[in-house]
């Protein structure tokens, strides 16, 4: 249990929906989000050290999301909740890029950076497949597979997967004026990929 409360509080989403369950006296529905986030642990503790990483983000949000759709007694109800408060540290976190990004220079290493970081947090052995594409100024891939959207079909919760996708956007959407971010389709939404870009407009 106290692994799990570890989770929810270094990851951004959980945390943010466990805050918001104490200013909203929803106290007392914590426990449940807790026990919960343990059984879906303990039922993904065999799998790869990089998926693992994914998970800790992935498992509480889902047990908060069950909790809350529980309490709510609608899935537009339930969803309604996690766009209010899901999102407040990851907007937090988004506004500390573009402030390092006004180095001189420093924007035009963050194609190449995002490429890194592809192969090093969202290659196969995290449960993710890409295929790289030609971008002039930048890096382009098609991710075929996501453990995020795996995860929540698993569980039966596909509807989450669009908050995963949106916090991508709202940290890497306005970095800085000369970088380009976007998808024209995802995984989430029943495309056949996310179409990640991010390149320097000149």
């Amino acid at each position: 249990m106290k692994q799990v409360k570890k989770w929810i509080k270094k990851k951004p989403m959980p945390a943010a929906l466990e805050k918001a369950f104490k200013q909203n006296e929803w106290s007392d529905l914590l426990e449940e989000v807790y026990v919960r986030t343990a059984q879906l642990a303990a039922e993904n503790e065999h799998v790869s050290k990089g998926l693992a990483e994914h998970l800790e983000q992935i498992l509480p949000s889902i047990a908060f999301y069950e909790v809350i759709l529980k309490r709510e007694g609608e899935q537009e109800k339930a969803l309604a909740v996690f766009e209010q408060y899901c999102f407040i540290k990851i907007e937090k976190m988004a506004k500390i890029l573009p402030v390092i990004l006004k180095i001189p220079g420093l924007y035009k290493k963050v194609p190449a950076i995002m490429e890194w970081m592809l192969d090093a947090k969202f290659g196969p052995k995290a449960g993710f497949s890409y295929e790289r594409k030609e971008c002039e100024n930048g890096f382009a891939a098609d991710m075929t597979m996501c453990p995020y959207v795996e995860t929540c079909k698993k569980y039966g919760c596909p509807e989450l997967v669009q908050f995963f996708c949106k916090s991508d956007d709202y940290c890497y959407g306005n970095i800085h004026p000369k970088l380009v971010w976007g998808r024209t389709k995802t995984l989430g939404t029943g495309a056949d990929c996310c179409d990640f870009k991010m390149y320097i407009k000149e």
